[in-house]
Parts: structure tokens; C-alpha cells; sequence
């Protein structure tokens, strides 16, 4: 797996199509002449006779690279792209799509079919389940599924796979002794099991507001002898300051206090706890009466005073046996039940694209082994682990390939998997010729760069150092990237405050014009052209390839709202250009005059507040998961870039920026403020950008974790949405605008796929991107568009690129040459191959 870029996260949505490895090809010989045919090259056709002996079975191997091994590939926990490497590979979807082929066999650009792999049907049965435990609404579609596996799906072993594999495996996945990374992806996007979030949260206790399950008056309340009231059953109640109150929008008293009774509100922080809760005493009614009794808040009335209360709510026991998923009327019917509506097939029954965009497949993990690899807490530790699917004795397969060796930070190797099933389907006749996958780990791209030039791997991202000469090669193609690379900073203030020393500032970066020119000192088009080989500057979260709208071609950043709010973030005026269109192509993202305005106003500020001073230098820690060529020269760039960024400004000499390693780690660290700058973005879901948005507002996946977005309001107006085509205006938290945009459980508001029209929910998207962008954690530098070499030794179906199927990838892919054949043809080039 090559990356011309280091580092990328994945969400548990990304999309399942199996190994499709961004390859391509054409017709040269290694030593660089051009054929028309492969008359000249060494082949064998498989058991041929010489002298009266048969020759070995000719083996096919495909050989690939990484710059960063996995560190696991367990589906319930993985946490970043890397970890998918090897899973790519060991397991299997229900629904995939497939290229669509003419009359001739030809590949029709851009077109797709569905297929059937692992499943042989899928039936929508929400009627079923109409006023049952679930919940199923009367009349409506989308909410259960029955799907009926193949009866010849096995494990690498020979287990037989069954419909109980996956309820068991789903069972572990939101098994809240665990609370496993990847449970949320099953209650809190597209697919939402009905009951998994209560079952994953069981026993957790929270704060909730009262009016959220019925409103407890203070009638209702019970006054102790030391005169704090309690709940009927004696739980505690609190008035609560800077609990957010779901009637207000997600916002708090404090959020609002300037438009209370001041006086009130003093009183009440006063005897508030380090938590802002303040116990509910007739001293304290009086308080809270007082305080929302203003004309600026609109005289409420006493009655409405326990709104203002909050209580501690312990998630109560779950019993799986409510969770829904679980076995139908046969052992190979799998039923699954959700909590909202999700369109997998279409009016005619077929497939829809969805099926294997949010149902590709569910986890599965073979039990025997899973319960061999759990592990239970250790003192000072209260979650159970896993190191299921993180060497050769703990991986399991279902998949086409199997794990064979596994050396962590140097190889791993994977060979074909006999008890596959699709190795038995008559379509896959001819195809998946690759024998084994062998995959290195190698840091350095001049060093994968020597192997490929020596035929040792099979194809490389084209570096900008050698760009010029290699573009133009014949076995060079370029492939679009939904990936957005951007700079994320820090927002931790207390951990920048922390590791300030003497002399050393770092809060800085808490301010948000700082951080603004930061972003606008950076030439997007000169560093994609100077430290990326193919990649164009990127402005905003999401790129051309993100579909808010598959089925009618509705690419977000081509769409008006999108086009906005690049120009709002990046000031550009569209109302003084003749298109919105020239507005858009005006943007550069890079001024910096207005960047050493931002650096002084920030600096002034700071200095006032006694956030820095007049001597201390501002150290900014750039850290990486490798720290190799291409991520040190990129580095380099925008260190200088900086560096230029504060001359003629207090900060002038000033600034500086160090570099840090941190493997693995990255980005865990990044998140718990361990450094202040790093590169990361995000891949994954291009066609739920509504979905997607959640990388940047959930604190489970967001770089900037120390943004909350639960108590940070958006006030929005969405058009058309209200009764009767009426606009509804909203004070949101930007996590509850989330909400209602995939209509979640509990949102105020279904503005979901399944209830509105993309071209309506569109508005949201918008919105939310630019309430990101404008706070300046995320700094987008360019979209992704990868230049490739491709060995001589493979082909692929089709070069032209395929949003839905890549290349076609290992399914696809083609050998012009066996692994003996191979090592003759380089040795006649001495090892050094020429792709000029």
C-alpha cells in the first residue's frame, strides 16, 4: 500500500470494496521499448513439458509496500486507515459493487452494478416487526432486514460461518466491558441497530436535564432534614450552570446568563461545585426564580424553574436479547432491526447503491479464537482488551487471503485462503490469479523507490524529486483521492499551557487569529506543486470527490452552497465577480498581509492577558506516525513558511518549529495534547459527507478534542424544511445540528436521507463545514490525487479510473509474468529496470 502522504484516518465507514489497490498499466518492456504486443516477454503457461519432465505450478506474486505497519487489523477496534491493510484482504462483504461490462465485455466508464457475494438475498421486513419490542414504525420501510448467507462460507480452519457468528461478534463489538473504538459505527451514523447505544452505555452513569423524561416539579421533589431536595426515590437534582439543556438548545445558564438577573447569577456560581451544579434548596429556587425573571429572558414564570435541573441517570441494564440482530427462522437467516430507516434496495427490490455503502458487511470474528485473545483488566485498568487479529496465531479469515507471516515493522505475507468460498463461484473464474501478497515496511521512499527500480515491488507513488522524468512514463497513471491532507492544530489550552517552560510559549495557538494566519501564510498551490508530485490545493473539508448526492451525480464541492462557503471562510466577495464560479477560481487561501495583521492582533492580545511575553519564543512541535522524505519536506515547507509569516510582526525571529516522531502513537498524542501541529486527515464515506462531518464534531474521532462541540451553538435557518414548506430557524449545539441532519435518536429535528431531499439537507452540510473551518483547528492544504508507477509484471483491467471499483484491483488484477519469469526478466536488465 503506497501513500504519497503518511498519515490517514479512516472512519468505520469507509467503503468496502475488497482490495481495490490503486494499480493500472500499459504495454512496454521493462528495459523501457515500447510493444505492441508480449511476444517478447518470458511467460509460462502453466504445466509444460521440457525433455520429457513437467515443470513446477508457476506462482504469482504480488509484491507492495508500506511506509507504517498495522499495528492490528480487529475489526471491532481498529483506529486508523493503516489497520485496514491486512483486513482488506481476510475477510468478505455481503453486497459489493462490480464494474458494469457492455455486450463485448467492455468496461462502461463510470457505471457500476450490485452484487451478491457473501449473502444470496436481502428482504426488507419492517412489517414484522410493527408493534414489537423494536418499535417498527406502522406503514414504514428501511427499518429490518433479513439476510440469507451462503451455506458454504467457512473460516481459514474450515469453521462453518452461520448466521449466530455474526449476532456473537456483534455482541462483543458493543460489549460494554470493552467499549471497543468501532462500536459507535452501529449507533451513531447510517446504521443504527436498534438498542446498541443503551446496550454499549449500560451501568454508565450521566447528567441529564429534567424535562428530558418528564418533567419533575418541585411538588414532586422531597425535602430532606438538611433542606436539599432530592428525587422521589432520594437520587439527587441539581440546578445546573454549565450542564448543556436539551429544551435550549444544547446551550447553558451560563451561555445565557448576560441576559439574566446578574446579581442571581453570582449568587448561584457561588455555590456552585467544581462542576457548576448547585444543590436545589428553597434558598436556591428563590435564586433561579429571580434569575430568569428579567425582560431581556422574558419573564418566566416560577413554574418553569425545574427546567433548570439536572440529575445523574444511570444507563440501566440491557439484555442482548434486545439489541437488533439476531438469528431468523433458519441458521444461515441473519435479522437485523434499526432504530431508523435505512433504503438498501430499491422500489423493484434490487439492490441499492447503500447496500454496500452502509451494509457491505457487519463484523465477524471466529469465537474461538476471540475468546482465547480476551483479556481482563489489570489493576489500575477497568476495560477489558483484545489482541485478537494482531499476529499470524490470533487472525482468522474469511476472506480471500490469509495471514501466513507477520514480522511487525518489517513484513507480512499473505497466501490464498482454500476455504474461501468464492473460489468456488463460477464469476470469479479467472480472476484473483495473485498467489500471495507480500507487503514490506519500509520508511523510506528512496528506499522503495531502489526496490521497485530493482523489480523487488510492484508499484510506488511517483515522488516530486523525480516527477519531471517519470510523469510522463507509460506506466504511469494518476488516481483522484477523496482524502483531503490538512494541517490539524492543537486545541488543548491546558496541555499547551502545561508543557510551556521558561522562555517557551505555546498557548498562543490558542488564539483563533493565530491560528487564522497560520493557515492563510501557506501558498496551498506552491506546496502541493513543490512538495506533491500530482495533488491540487484544497480549501475546504471536502473535495470533488465527495457526493451529497450519488444517484443524480450531486457533487458537494461543485454545488452552490459548497462554493460559498469557501468564499465566506477565505473572504472572497462573489457578489463583485460576474460568476460564483470566478469567485471560487479567485481563492488562494494565501495573504500574508492580512496573516501579519492576524500574528500582531493575536500577539497584543496575549500580552495583555498575560498569555505570553515579550521575551518568550514561540516553539511550535510538529509531530508525524514517520518521519520520513516526503513528510520532512513538507515540514520544511511550512516551517518556513512560518518563519516568513512573522517578519515585520512582534514575533519576527522569533517563531520556531521542531519536529518530533511518534510512531504509532501519533495520533492518540495529537488528540491528548501531547504536541501542537501534525498532519492528518481524513478518508473514507464520499458519499455521506453529512456522515462524515463527524470526524470533525465528534470528540470520539476529532483531532481537536478539546473543542466542544456539545456546548458551541450555531444559530441556522433552514429553508423549506418547516410546516408547509416553512423555513425553521434553530440555536443549536453544533453536535445537535449533527443530530438532526442524520437523524439521530432523541435529535429535535429527521432532517435525514431518509426524510428530505439531498438538494435540502445540503444547506446543513454547508453550514457545519463552515463553522469547522472558521475556527482554524483543521487547515486544509490540498486534495489528493496520487502519481503512480505500475511494474511491468502486473496488468489491470481497465486504466481508466472507476469511483465505485478503482482499478478493479486484486480481483482484477492480471500477471505478465510469473514469480520465475520475473526474476529472469530483471536479471536480463541487471536489476535495474527502466520506466522512463
Amino acid at each position: 500500500m503506497n501513500s504519497n502522504f503518511s498519515i490517514k484516518r479512516s472512519l468505520a465507514m469507509l467503503l468496502a470494496v475488497l482490495m481495490m489497490l490503486s494499480l493500472a498499466a500499459c504495454q512496454t518492456t521493462p528495459g523501457g521499448t515500447e510493444t505492441t504486443d508480449t511476444t517478447d516477454v518470458t511467460e509460462t503457461t502453466g504445466n509444460e513439458t521440457t525433455g520429457g519432465e513437467e515443470t513446477a505450478e508457476p506462482t504469482y506474486t504480488y509484491n507492495t509496500y508500506t511506509t507504517l505497519s498495522p499495528s492490528n487489523w480487529n475489526e471491532l477496534t481498529y483506529q486508523d486507515n493503516n489497520d485496514t491493510q491486512i483486513m482488506s484482504y481476510i475477510g468478505s462483504s455481503f453486497f459489493s459493487y462490480d464494474f458494469k461490462f457492455d455486450e463485448n465485455g467492455e468496461i462502461l466508464p463510470g457505471e457500476f452494478v450490485m452484487e451478491y457475494d457473501a449473502a444470496t438475498k436481502l428482504e426488507d421486513v419492517s412489517a414484522d416487526y410493527v408493534g414489537t419490542k423494536w418499535n417498527v414504525p406502522e406503514g414504514a420501510t428501511g427499518y429490518a432486514y433479513k439476510i440469507t448467507l451462503r451455506e458454504d462460507l467457512k473460516w481459514d480452519d474450515g469453521t462453518p460461518i452461520k448466521a449466530e457468528d455474526f449476532v456473537y461478534t456483534m455482541q462483543q463489538q458493543l460489549d460494554p466491558l470493552f467499549q471497543n473504538y468501532r462500536a459507535d459505527s452501529f449507533y451513531a451514523g447510517a446504521t443504527v441497530i436498534a438498542n446498541a447505544q443503551n446496550y454499549v452505555y449500560q451501568g454508565q452513569n450521566t447528567y441529564v436535564d429534567n424535562s428530558q423524561s418528564g418533567l419533575y416539579t418541585v411538588a414532586d421533589l422531597v425535602k430532606g432534614d438538611d433542606g436539599v431536595y432530592t428525587q422521589p426515590d432520594g437520587k439527587a437534582i441539581y440546578f445546573a450552570l454549565t450542564e448543556p439543556l436539551s429544551w435550549c438548545s444544547g446551550s447553558t445558564v451560563t451561555d445565557y446568563s448576560g441576559y439574566m438577573d446578574a446579581d442571581s447569577f453570582a449568587a448561584l456560581q457561588a455555590l456552585a461545585d467544581e462542576n457548576g451544579r448547585v444543590a436545589v434548596t428553597d434558598d436556591t429556587i428563590a435564586l433561579v426564580t429571580k434569575l430568569i425573571d428579567t425582560d431581556d429572558w422574558g419573564h418566566e414564570p416560577p413554574e418553569n424553574v425545574p427546567y433548570y435541573m439536572v440529575y445523574n441517570y444511570e444507563y440501566p441494564a440491557v439484555d442482548f436479547a434486545d439489541v437488533g440482530i439476531f438469528v431468523g427462522d433458519t441458521e444461515y437467516e441473519l435479522v437485523l432491526v434499526l432504530a431508523k430507516s435505512l433504503p438498501l434496495l430499491k422500489e423493484d427490490g434490487s439492490l441499492s447503491y447503500q447496500a454496500a455503502y452502509n451494509m457491505a458487511s457487519l463484523p465477524l470474528v471466529h469465537k474461538e479464537k476471540f475468546e482465547a485473545c480476551k483479556i481482563e483488566p489489570t489493576e489500575g485498568v477497568t476495560l477489558w482488551t483484545s489482541n485478537y487479529n494482531s499476529s499470524v496465531d490470533t487472525t482468522a479469515s474469511w476472506g480471500p487471503y490469509k495471514l501466513e507471516s507477520f514480522q511487525a515493522g518489517k513484513q507480512y505475507v499473505l497466501v490464498k485462503n482454500e476455504n474461501w468460498y468464492g473460489y468456488n463461484v463460477e464469476e470469479n473464474a479467472g480472476l484473483y490469479q495473485a498467489d500471495r501478497i507480500v507487503c514490506d515496511t519500509i520508511a523510506e521512499w528512496n528506499a522503495a523507490w531502489l526496490k521497485f527500480l530493482a523489480g523487488e515491488i510492484d508499484g510506488i507513488g511517483i515522488d516530486v524529486t523525480v516527477a519531471d522524468d517519470y510523469k510522463g512514463s507509460e506506466r504511469a497513471y494518476f488516481t483522484p483521492d477523496d482524502f483531503v491532507a490538512s494541517l490539524q492544530l492543537q486545541s488543548d489550552v491546558a496541555q499547551l499551557k502545561a508543557r510551556e517552560t521558561e522562555g517557551i510559549n505555546k498557548s498562543l495557538l490558542s488564539y483563533v487569529d493565530f491560528r487564522k494566519a497560520l493557515s492563510l501564510a501557506i501558498n496551498r498551490n506552491d506546496f502541493a506543486t513543490k512538495t506533491t508530485t500530482s495533488s491540487m490545493e484544497g480549501f475546504g473539508l471536502f473535495n470533488s470527490m465527495h457526493y451529497y448526492d450519488v444517484e443524480n451525480g450531486g457533487a458537494y464541492r461543485n454545488s452552490d452552497d459548497a462554493k460559498k462557503v469557501l468564499c465566506d471562510i477565505y473572504n472572497v466577495d462573489y457578489t463583485q465577480y460576474e460568476s460564483l464560479d470566478a469567485a471560487v477560481d479567485a481563492i488562494t487561501g494565501y495573504d500574508l498581509e492580512a496573516a501579519r495583521a492576524l500574528v500582531t492582533k493575536a500577539y497584543d492580545e496575549a500580552l495583555a492577558a498575560g498569555d505570553i511575553k515579550e521575551t518568550d519564543k514561540v516553539l511550535l512541535t510538529f509531530g508525524s506516525g514517520a518521519i520520513n522524505e516526503t513528510v520532512q519536506r513538507r515540514i520544511d515547507y511550512i516551517a518556513n513558511a512560518w518563519k516568513e509569516l512573522v517578519v515585520g510582526t512582534p514575533l519576527e525571529g522569533r517563531l520556531e518549529v521542531e519536529t518530533k516522531d511518534f510512531a504509532e502513537a501519533w495520533s492518540n498524542d495529537f488528540r491528548a495534547g501531547a504536541y501542537d501541529v501534525c498532519m492528518g486527515g481524513w478518508t473514507g464515506a464520499a458519499w455521506d459527507p453529512g456522515y462524515f462531518l463527524l470526524a470533525y464534531l465528534s470528540p470520539s474521532y476529532m483531532y481537536s478534542k478539546a473543542w466542544n462541540t456539545a456546548e458551541q451553538t450555531m444559530t441556522f435557518t433552514m429553508v423549506g424544511v418547516g410546516e408547509d414548506g416553512a423555513d425553521v430557524t434553530e440555536t443549536m449545539t453544533l453536535l445537535e445540528w449533527y443530530d438532526c441532519l442524520n437523524g439521530a435518536s432523541g435529535a429535535k429535528y429527521d432532517w435525514s436521507a431518509t426524510a428530505l431531499p439531498q438538494s435540502q439537507r445540503l444547506q446543513l452540510i454547508a453550514a457545519l463545514e463552515k463553522e469547522v473551518l472558521q475556527v482554524y483547528y483543521t487547515v486544509p492544504l490540498y486534495n489528493n490525487f496520487a502519481a503512480s508507477l505500475l511494474s511491468y509484471k502486473v496488468d489491470y483491467i481497465t486504466y481508466e479510473y472507476n469511483t465505485f471499483m478503482s482499478y478493479g484491483g486484486v480481483k482484477y488484477m492480471t500477471f505478465n509474468f510469473d514469480d520465475a519469469a520475473w526474476a529472469a526478466e530483471v536479471a536480463k536488465y541487471d536489476g535495474e529496470l527502466n520506466y522512463k
